[in-house]
């Protein structure tokens, strides 16, 4: 028992599991070592965890594991059509600025769905040039095909455009967004469940030790998208062979509910709905 009145086996849950559906064929067991319960947060030494320290380091990568496990949940919990890269011409904006860039993208699109009566809905990822300039990777929904128009070998683009031309992909500009801020490239998403991985692959180092880890986020996402259903949370009764696993957190993917109930103690048998606790068991 500590001074506030509690003991820290009251603060902190141990061996706990989540259940959580994606897709009506797409689960996944999400074991936790050690949870914080609800209602509790972190205190300590107040100088633990500053900038630059071994503790500051350790909650940063617990931050880029929940975002990879929050962008894999919006990626796959949605019906996105597009792949884009947006880029930011030096002419038209402060590369730079990524915060203002953000702003001003936000304010656009809810300015263009209004003019347009459209709803396009996005989930983006930021990442940095070597020159320490920023473009956006992402998805996108609700923007119509007719707003679109594909790039040909004999427009006058950028090199890496015609790359991608040569692989005989289908590249489309979106002329509003190029107008306004730079260089973009759509593609149609055939693969969904491989795009939604192949998303989570932006969290990286890099973006860990850029100044938007610390002090920005780590992606955007439109409000309202549609989130996991939390089937279950319970002490895990059986050991399993994760498909993921670090030092926080242990996962294992299954197409039904049933194949991964029996891994729960009888004991916590209680059924959810939709929650608010998230793929890391924070609510």
């Amino acid at each position: 028992m500590n001074g506030l009145g509690y003991s820290k086996n009251s603060v902190y849950q141990q061996n706990v599991g989540f259940l959580k559906q994606y897709t009506p064929t797409a689960y996944r067991l999400i074991h936790l070592r050690c949870v914080r319960s609800a209602g509790f947060e972190e205190r300590g030494n107040p100088t633990k965890g500053k900038k630059g320290s071994a503790g500051n380091s350790s909650k940063m990568a617990q931050s880029l594991s929940r975002s990879k496990s929050r962008i894999h949940e919006l990626a796959l919990c949605n019906p996105w059509e597009y792949f884009i890269t947006l880029t930011i011409s030096p002419e038209k904006f402060d590369r730079n600025n990524l915060p203002a860039y953000q702003k001003q993208l936000s304010k656009w699109l809810n300015n263009y769905n209004t003019r347009k009566g459209y709803q396009v809905r996005y989930l983006l990822i930021p990442e940095p040039h070597k020159n320490g300039a920023w473009h956006m990777h992402g998805l996108l929904m609700g923007l119509p095909l007719q707003a679109l128009t594909l790039f040909t070998m004999a427009d006058n683009i950028p090199s890496n455009i015609k790359r991608m031309l040569s692989q005989k992909r289908m590249i489309y500009n979106w002329g509003a967004y190029a107008s306004t801020f730079g260089w973009v490239t759509v593609e149609q998403i055939i693969a969904h469940d491989r795009c939604a991985s192949y998303m989570t692959k932006y969290i990286t180092k890099q973006l860990q030790d850029s100044s938007v880890a610390l002090n920005h986020h780590v992606y955007y996402a439109s409000k309202g998208l549609a989130r996991a259903t939390l089937i279950h949370r319970g002490d895990m009764k059986e050991n399993f062979e994760p498909d993921f696993e670090n030092d926080y957190v242990r996962i294992k993917h299954f197409t039904n509910a049933e194949d991964a109930l029996p891994y729960f103690c009888d004991k916590e048998d209680m059924t959810y709905g939709t929650s608010t606790i998230d793929g890391e068991g924070n609510r």
